[in-house]
Protein backbone atom coordinates (compact mmCIF):
# COMPACT_ATOMS: atom_id res chain seq x y z
CA UNK A 1 0.00 0.00 0.00
CA UNK A 2 1.42 3.35 -1.08
CA UNK A 3 0.76 6.15 1.41
CA UNK A 4 0.27 9.40 -0.48
CA UNK A 5 -0.46 12.94 0.70
CA UNK A 6 -1.97 15.73 -1.40
CA UNK A 7 -1.61 19.21 0.12
CA UNK A 8 -3.61 22.18 -1.17
CA UNK A 9 -5.12 25.34 0.36
CA UNK A 10 -8.77 24.32 -0.18
CA UNK A 11 -10.87 21.68 -1.93
CA UNK A 12 -13.70 24.07 -2.75
CA UNK A 13 -14.02 25.91 -6.03
CA UNK A 14 -12.86 25.05 -9.51
CA UNK A 15 -9.51 24.72 -11.24
CA UNK A 16 -6.84 22.76 -9.40
CA UNK A 17 -9.22 21.99 -6.53
CA UNK A 18 -11.71 20.28 -8.82
CA UNK A 19 -9.19 18.19 -10.73
CA UNK A 20 -7.60 17.09 -7.44
CA UNK A 21 -11.00 15.89 -6.22
CA UNK A 22 -11.53 14.02 -9.48
CA UNK A 23 -8.09 12.42 -9.25
CA UNK A 24 -8.25 11.13 -5.68
CA UNK A 25 -11.89 10.06 -5.97
CA UNK A 26 -10.97 7.73 -8.85
CA UNK A 27 -7.74 6.30 -7.44
CA UNK A 28 -7.56 2.64 -6.46
CA UNK A 29 -7.77 2.51 -2.66
CA UNK A 30 -6.53 -1.09 -2.62
CA UNK A 31 -3.18 0.27 -3.87
CA UNK A 32 -3.10 3.76 -2.36
CA UNK A 33 -3.80 5.02 1.15
CA UNK A 34 -4.80 8.57 0.27
CA UNK A 35 -4.70 11.61 2.54
CA UNK A 36 -5.86 15.05 1.43
CA UNK A 37 -4.84 17.93 3.70
CA UNK A 38 -6.04 21.48 3.17
CA UNK A 39 -4.99 24.72 4.79
CA UNK A 40 -8.61 25.81 5.30
CA UNK A 41 -11.47 23.52 6.43
CA UNK A 42 -14.26 22.34 4.16
CA UNK A 43 -17.04 19.75 4.21
CA UNK A 44 -14.97 16.89 2.85
CA UNK A 45 -17.91 14.46 3.09
CA UNK A 46 -19.48 16.24 0.12
CA UNK A 47 -16.28 16.37 -1.90
CA UNK A 48 -14.35 13.14 -1.25
CA UNK A 49 -15.46 9.53 -1.56
CA UNK A 50 -15.40 7.27 1.54
CA UNK A 51 -12.00 5.85 2.42
CA UNK A 52 -9.98 9.00 1.73
CA UNK A 53 -8.49 10.49 4.87
CA UNK A 54 -9.06 14.22 5.22
CA UNK A 55 -7.14 16.68 7.42
CA UNK A 56 -7.27 20.44 7.80
CA UNK A 57 -4.37 22.57 8.98
CA UNK A 58 -6.49 25.21 10.73
CA UNK A 59 -9.97 24.74 12.15
CA UNK A 60 -11.35 27.95 10.70
CA UNK A 61 -10.36 30.68 8.27
CA UNK A 62 -10.05 33.96 10.12
CA UNK A 63 -7.56 36.84 10.25
CA UNK A 64 -5.53 35.26 13.04
CA UNK A 65 -5.12 31.94 11.21
CA UNK A 66 -4.39 33.68 7.93
CA UNK A 67 -1.55 35.49 9.68
CA UNK A 68 -0.40 32.20 11.25
CA UNK A 69 -0.36 30.56 7.83
CA UNK A 70 1.83 33.30 6.37
CA UNK A 71 4.25 33.30 9.31
CA UNK A 72 4.52 29.52 9.68
CA UNK A 73 5.03 29.07 5.94
CA UNK A 74 7.66 31.82 5.83
CA UNK A 75 9.56 30.32 8.77
CA UNK A 76 9.34 26.84 7.25
CA UNK A 77 7.71 25.29 10.32
CA UNK A 78 4.17 24.64 9.08
CA UNK A 79 5.04 21.12 7.95
CA UNK A 80 6.54 20.19 11.32
CA UNK A 81 3.64 21.70 13.24
CA UNK A 82 0.69 20.45 11.19
CA UNK A 83 1.63 17.52 8.92
CA UNK A 84 4.31 15.26 10.40
CA UNK A 85 2.77 11.92 9.32
CA UNK A 86 4.66 9.16 7.54
CA UNK A 87 4.02 9.14 3.77
CA UNK A 88 5.70 7.46 0.80
CA UNK A 89 4.78 10.30 -1.59
CA UNK A 90 4.06 13.94 -0.72
CA UNK A 91 2.39 16.18 -3.29
CA UNK A 92 2.16 19.97 -3.23
CA UNK A 93 -0.84 20.27 -5.53
CA UNK A 94 -0.62 24.01 -6.24
CA UNK A 95 2.03 26.59 -6.97
CA UNK A 96 3.23 29.16 -4.44
CA UNK A 97 1.83 28.51 -0.92
CA UNK A 98 1.53 24.69 -0.94
CA UNK A 99 4.79 24.35 -2.86
CA UNK A 100 6.59 26.51 -0.31
CA UNK A 101 5.09 24.60 2.64
CA UNK A 102 5.90 21.12 1.35
CA UNK A 103 9.45 22.14 0.38
CA UNK A 104 10.12 22.24 4.15
CA UNK A 105 9.13 18.57 4.60
CA UNK A 106 11.19 16.72 7.19
CA UNK A 107 10.16 13.31 5.82
CA UNK A 108 13.43 12.23 4.23
CA UNK A 109 12.15 8.95 2.82
CA UNK A 110 9.16 10.42 0.95
CA UNK A 111 9.26 11.19 -2.76
CA UNK A 112 8.14 14.76 -3.27
CA UNK A 113 6.09 16.18 -6.17
CA UNK A 114 5.21 19.79 -6.96
CA UNK A 115 2.29 20.45 -9.33
CA UNK A 116 2.33 23.40 -11.74
CA UNK A 117 -1.10 24.21 -13.19
CA UNK A 118 -0.34 27.36 -15.19
CA UNK A 119 2.20 29.10 -17.38
CA UNK A 120 4.25 30.84 -14.69
CA UNK A 121 5.79 33.22 -17.21
CA UNK A 122 2.33 34.78 -17.61
CA UNK A 123 0.86 34.17 -14.15
CA UNK A 124 3.34 36.29 -12.18
CA UNK A 125 4.36 39.92 -12.63
CA UNK A 126 8.12 39.39 -12.83
CA UNK A 127 8.88 35.79 -13.87
CA UNK A 128 12.65 36.10 -13.45
CA UNK A 129 12.33 37.46 -9.91
CA UNK A 130 9.77 34.78 -9.09
CA UNK A 131 12.11 32.06 -10.37
CA UNK A 132 14.98 33.37 -8.25
CA UNK A 133 12.73 33.43 -5.19
CA UNK A 134 11.26 29.96 -5.66
CA UNK A 135 14.16 27.96 -7.12
CA UNK A 136 15.16 26.81 -3.63
CA UNK A 137 11.65 25.39 -3.14
CA UNK A 138 11.67 23.33 -6.34
CA UNK A 139 15.17 22.07 -5.55
CA UNK A 140 13.62 20.07 -2.69
CA UNK A 141 11.30 18.10 -5.01
CA UNK A 142 12.01 14.87 -6.86
CA UNK A 143 9.75 15.84 -9.75
CA UNK A 144 7.78 18.85 -10.94
CA UNK A 145 4.47 17.75 -12.45
CA UNK A 146 3.10 20.00 -15.20
CA UNK A 147 -0.47 19.75 -16.48
CA UNK A 148 0.40 20.30 -20.16
CA UNK A 149 3.38 20.19 -22.49
CA UNK A 150 3.41 23.95 -22.86
CA UNK A 151 3.39 24.44 -19.07
CA UNK A 152 6.38 22.09 -18.86
CA UNK A 153 8.23 23.89 -21.65
CA UNK A 154 7.80 27.32 -20.08
CA UNK A 155 8.68 25.98 -16.61
CA UNK A 156 11.87 24.34 -17.92
CA UNK A 157 12.98 27.54 -19.65
CA UNK A 158 12.09 29.74 -16.66
CA UNK A 159 14.19 27.57 -14.32
CA UNK A 160 16.90 26.89 -16.91
CA UNK A 161 16.20 23.14 -16.99
CA UNK A 162 17.48 22.75 -13.43
CA UNK A 163 14.64 20.55 -12.15
CA UNK A 164 13.25 17.26 -13.49
CA UNK A 165 9.73 17.74 -14.82
CA UNK A 166 6.99 15.57 -16.29
CA UNK A 167 3.54 16.01 -17.85
CA UNK A 168 0.43 14.50 -16.26
CA UNK A 169 -2.94 15.54 -17.64
CA UNK A 170 -5.72 16.47 -15.24
CA UNK A 171 -8.32 13.83 -14.42
CA UNK A 172 -11.83 14.90 -15.41
CA UNK A 173 -14.87 12.93 -14.20
CA UNK A 174 -16.50 12.38 -17.60
CA UNK A 175 -19.29 10.13 -16.33
CA UNK A 176 -20.31 12.64 -13.65
CA UNK A 177 -20.29 15.50 -16.18
CA UNK A 178 -22.62 13.63 -18.52
CA UNK A 179 -24.91 12.65 -15.65
CA UNK A 180 -25.10 16.18 -14.23
CA UNK A 181 -25.69 17.66 -17.68
CA UNK A 182 -28.97 15.74 -17.77
CA UNK A 183 -30.26 17.14 -14.48
CA UNK A 184 -32.66 20.06 -14.10
CA UNK A 185 -30.85 23.44 -13.93
CA UNK A 186 -30.38 25.03 -10.50
CA UNK A 187 -31.93 28.28 -11.69
CA UNK A 188 -34.25 28.89 -14.62
CA UNK A 189 -32.40 31.24 -16.95
CA UNK A 190 -34.30 30.54 -20.12
CA UNK A 191 -32.64 30.35 -23.51
CA UNK A 192 -34.19 32.66 -26.09
CA UNK A 193 -31.73 32.71 -28.99
CA UNK A 194 -28.21 31.74 -30.03
CA UNK A 195 -26.17 31.62 -26.82
CA UNK A 196 -22.45 31.81 -26.03
CA UNK A 197 -21.28 30.50 -22.65
CA UNK A 198 -18.06 30.88 -20.69
CA UNK A 199 -17.16 29.63 -17.24
CA UNK A 200 -14.39 30.44 -14.75
CA UNK A 201 -13.19 32.81 -12.07
CA UNK A 202 -13.89 36.47 -12.83
CA UNK A 203 -10.22 37.43 -12.92
CA UNK A 204 -7.80 39.21 -15.22
CA UNK A 205 -6.48 35.82 -16.33
CA UNK A 206 -9.82 34.89 -17.93
CA UNK A 207 -10.13 38.29 -19.67
CA UNK A 208 -13.91 38.42 -19.74
CA UNK A 209 -13.69 42.08 -20.73
CA UNK A 210 -12.37 40.82 -24.08
CA UNK A 211 -15.42 38.56 -24.35
CA UNK A 212 -17.82 41.38 -23.47
CA UNK A 213 -16.23 43.73 -26.01
CA UNK A 214 -16.54 41.11 -28.74
CA UNK A 215 -20.15 40.48 -27.73
CA UNK A 216 -20.96 44.20 -27.92
CA UNK A 217 -19.26 44.57 -31.29
CA UNK A 218 -21.17 41.61 -32.74
CA UNK A 219 -24.50 42.96 -31.51
CA UNK A 220 -23.70 46.33 -33.06
CA UNK A 221 -23.11 44.54 -36.37
CA UNK A 222 -26.55 42.94 -36.20
CA UNK A 223 -25.52 39.44 -35.08
CA UNK A 224 -28.08 38.62 -32.36
CA UNK A 225 -26.98 36.33 -29.52
CA UNK A 226 -26.86 36.12 -25.72
CA UNK A 227 -23.85 35.67 -23.46
CA UNK A 228 -23.76 33.71 -20.20
CA UNK A 229 -20.68 33.97 -17.96
CA UNK A 230 -20.67 31.64 -14.94
CA UNK A 231 -18.32 32.28 -12.03
CA UNK A 232 -17.34 34.65 -9.25
CA UNK A 233 -14.26 36.72 -8.64
CA UNK A 234 -12.69 40.12 -8.04
CA UNK A 235 -13.58 41.55 -11.46
CA UNK A 236 -17.35 41.16 -11.06
CA UNK A 237 -17.96 44.86 -10.33
CA UNK A 238 -15.84 45.97 -13.27
CA UNK A 239 -17.68 43.61 -15.63
CA UNK A 240 -21.07 44.71 -14.28
CA UNK A 241 -20.08 48.32 -14.85
CA UNK A 242 -19.15 47.59 -18.48
CA UNK A 243 -22.47 45.80 -19.00
CA UNK A 244 -24.37 48.75 -17.55
CA UNK A 245 -22.45 51.43 -19.44
CA UNK A 246 -22.93 49.64 -22.78
CA UNK A 247 -26.60 48.70 -22.30
CA UNK A 248 -25.97 44.93 -22.32
CA UNK A 249 -28.28 43.94 -19.48
CA UNK A 250 -30.76 42.31 -21.87
CA UNK A 251 -28.13 40.11 -23.52
CA UNK A 252 -25.55 39.27 -20.81
CA UNK A 253 -26.06 37.17 -17.69
CA UNK A 254 -23.60 36.84 -14.78
CA UNK A 255 -25.39 34.20 -12.66
CA UNK A 256 -22.40 33.67 -10.35
CA UNK A 257 -20.91 30.32 -9.29
CA UNK A 258 -23.13 27.26 -9.63
CA UNK A 259 -22.37 23.79 -8.34
CA UNK A 260 -23.71 22.26 -11.55
CA UNK A 261 -23.08 24.38 -14.65
CA UNK A 262 -23.32 21.42 -17.03
CA UNK A 263 -27.02 21.70 -18.00
CA UNK A 264 -26.29 25.26 -19.17
CA UNK A 265 -23.15 24.17 -21.04
CA UNK A 266 -25.19 21.47 -22.74
CA UNK A 267 -27.87 24.00 -23.71
CA UNK A 268 -25.50 26.68 -25.03
CA UNK A 269 -24.72 26.87 -28.75
CA UNK A 270 -21.07 27.83 -28.38
CA UNK A 271 -18.46 27.77 -25.61
CA UNK A 272 -15.88 30.55 -25.51
CA UNK A 273 -12.52 30.81 -23.73
CA UNK A 274 -11.10 34.36 -23.83
CA UNK A 275 -8.21 33.73 -21.41
CA UNK A 276 -4.87 35.50 -21.37
CA UNK A 277 -3.26 32.29 -20.14
CA UNK A 278 -4.17 28.82 -18.86
CA UNK A 279 -2.41 25.67 -17.76
CA UNK A 280 -4.78 23.05 -19.11
CA UNK A 281 -8.34 24.34 -19.29
CA UNK A 282 -10.84 22.30 -17.28
CA UNK A 283 -13.69 24.26 -18.87
CA UNK A 284 -12.55 23.43 -22.41
CA UNK A 285 -11.98 19.77 -21.52
CA UNK A 286 -15.48 19.54 -20.06
CA UNK A 287 -16.82 21.18 -23.20
CA UNK A 288 -15.17 18.54 -25.37
CA UNK A 289 -16.63 15.78 -23.19
CA UNK A 290 -20.07 17.35 -23.69
CA UNK A 291 -19.49 17.55 -27.44
CA UNK A 292 -19.77 21.34 -27.68
CA UNK A 293 -18.23 23.63 -30.31
CA UNK A 294 -15.49 25.78 -28.76
CA UNK A 295 -13.64 28.94 -29.76
CA UNK A 296 -10.58 29.71 -27.67
CA UNK A 297 -7.52 31.90 -27.55
CA UNK A 298 -4.13 30.25 -28.02
CA UNK A 299 -3.21 29.31 -24.44
CA UNK A 300 -1.32 26.41 -22.86
CA UNK A 301 -2.87 23.00 -23.40
CA UNK A 302 -5.36 23.93 -26.12
CA UNK A 303 -3.43 22.34 -28.98
CA UNK A 304 -3.01 19.18 -26.91
CA UNK A 305 -6.78 19.16 -26.37
CA UNK A 306 -8.09 20.50 -29.70
CA UNK A 307 -5.25 19.70 -32.11
CA UNK A 308 -4.50 22.33 -34.74
CA UNK A 309 -8.10 23.60 -34.57
CA UNK A 310 -9.26 20.10 -35.48
CA UNK A 311 -11.66 19.65 -32.54
CA UNK A 312 -12.30 23.31 -31.73
CA UNK A 313 -11.30 26.71 -33.11
CA UNK A 314 -8.04 28.13 -31.71
CA UNK A 315 -7.31 31.80 -32.51
CA UNK A 316 -4.40 34.11 -31.77
CA UNK A 317 -4.37 35.54 -28.25
CA UNK A 318 -5.54 39.08 -29.04
CA UNK A 319 -8.88 40.91 -29.08
CA UNK A 320 -9.28 41.12 -32.86
CA UNK A 321 -8.54 37.46 -33.54
CA UNK A 322 -10.91 36.39 -30.77
CA UNK A 323 -13.68 38.62 -32.13
CA UNK A 324 -13.19 37.24 -35.65
CA UNK A 325 -13.28 33.65 -34.40
CA UNK A 326 -16.43 34.28 -32.38
CA UNK A 327 -18.09 35.94 -35.38
CA UNK A 328 -17.19 33.08 -37.71
CA UNK A 329 -18.63 30.50 -35.33
CA UNK A 330 -21.84 32.43 -34.64
CA UNK A 331 -22.53 33.11 -38.30
CA UNK A 332 -22.00 29.55 -39.54
CA UNK A 333 -24.42 26.90 -38.24
CA UNK A 334 -22.75 24.12 -40.21
CA UNK A 335 -19.32 25.01 -38.79
CA UNK A 336 -20.66 24.77 -35.23
CA UNK A 337 -22.29 21.43 -35.99
CA UNK A 338 -19.07 20.12 -37.53
CA UNK A 339 -16.99 21.15 -34.50
CA UNK A 340 -19.61 19.68 -32.14
CA UNK A 341 -19.38 16.29 -33.85
CA UNK A 342 -15.58 16.35 -33.79
CA UNK A 343 -15.52 17.46 -30.13
CA UNK A 344 -17.79 14.57 -29.18
CA UNK A 345 -15.41 12.07 -30.79
CA UNK A 346 -12.45 13.71 -29.09
CA UNK A 347 -14.23 13.62 -25.72
CA UNK A 348 -14.23 9.82 -25.69
CA UNK A 349 -10.44 9.94 -25.27
CA UNK A 350 -10.66 11.80 -21.94
CA UNK A 351 -12.11 9.21 -19.61
CA UNK A 352 -11.40 9.45 -15.89
CA UNK A 353 -10.37 5.80 -15.84
CA UNK A 354 -7.66 6.19 -18.48
CA UNK A 355 -6.24 9.41 -17.03
CA UNK A 356 -6.29 8.07 -13.45
CA UNK A 357 -4.44 4.95 -14.55
CA UNK A 358 -1.68 7.12 -16.03
CA UNK A 359 -1.37 9.07 -12.77
CA UNK A 360 -1.25 5.87 -10.71
CA UNK A 361 1.46 4.35 -12.91
CA UNK A 362 3.47 7.55 -12.52
CA UNK A 363 3.25 7.29 -8.71
CA UNK A 364 4.22 3.61 -8.71
CA UNK A 365 7.19 4.14 -11.04
CA UNK A 366 8.33 7.14 -8.95
CA UNK A 367 8.91 4.85 -5.96
CA UNK A 368 11.06 2.40 -7.86
CA UNK A 369 13.11 4.99 -9.76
Amino acid sequence: MIKILFFIETLEGGGAEKVLRDLVNHMDQTKFAITVQTVWPCDSSKLLVPGIRYKTTYREKNKLNQQRYRVEAELGVLYQLHIKDDYDIECAYLEMGPTKVMAASTNKKAKKLAWVHCDLTKAVGDPSAYARKTASWYAKYDQVVCVSKNVKETFDVLYQHCFPSSVLYNVIDDASIMEKAGLLPEINIGKHRLTVLSLGRLTEQKNYLRLLKAHKRLLDEGIPHDLWIFGEGPQRRMLEQYIEEHALKNSVLLPGFLENPYPYMKEADLLACSSNYEGYSTFATEGVILGKPIVTTEVSGMRELLGNSEFGMIVDNNDEAFYQGLKKMLCDDSLRKDFAAKAERRGHQFTAEELTNKNERFFEELLIS
